[in-house]
């Protein structure tokens, strides 16, 4: 288990920017193609554990996007619908100060109970016109095709021997 210190080693160590990430060819390209734009789809990133789908959410937060407003939760702690409803739902429908899309990142959604699944595909319907979801999973057939049909699909996976 991780104390206190070795979070914040975690953290000292955490890459910050898509320059510091180990990343496939491809998904570089396509990383920095977001962030010359500017603007990002939803993503929904997939992989198993360790892979790095947490911390290239943050830095596609940070580093592409310019820190926006965003809201980060951990699905698997926070699992129910009243989540989506209260949370997720509170924070997506206000508008920024700065006029720019705000960020929801959910993380591990594949712990999100079916109905919770439900509400969050109806609160990313609802509020796309000023958020964008950021979400991750390890087990993508554990995710909605509703929501699957609603983001980029990013399959991150453990580096090749040689990268």
């Amino acid at each position: 288990m991780t104390n206190q210190f070795g979070s914040l080693w975690i953290e000292k160590w955490r890459p910050k920017t898509l320059d510091e990430i180990v990343l496939s060819k491809d998904d570089r390209e396509f990383f920095n193609s977001l962030k010359a734009k500017g603007e990002i789809p939803h993503l929904l990133f997939a992989g198993p554990a360790g892979v790095g789908k947490t911390t290239t959410a943050k830095v596609i937060i940070r580093d592409a996007l310019g820190e926006p407003n965003f809201l980060y939760l951990n699905a698997s702690d926070e699992s129910g619908i009243d989540t989506i409803r209260s949370k997720v739902v509170s924070f997506a429908q206000t508008k920024s100060f700065d006029g720019r899309m705000k960020i929801v990142l959910l993380d591990e959604i594949d712990g999100l109970s079916g109905p919770a699944q439900d509400a969050l595909r109806n609160t990313i319907e609802e509020y796309s016109s000023n958020n964008r979801f950021i979400m991750t999973c390890n087990y993508l057939h554990k995710i909605t095709r509703p929501i699957q049909s609603r983001c980029t699909i990013v399959n991150l996976l453990p580096p090749a021997e040689g990268i």
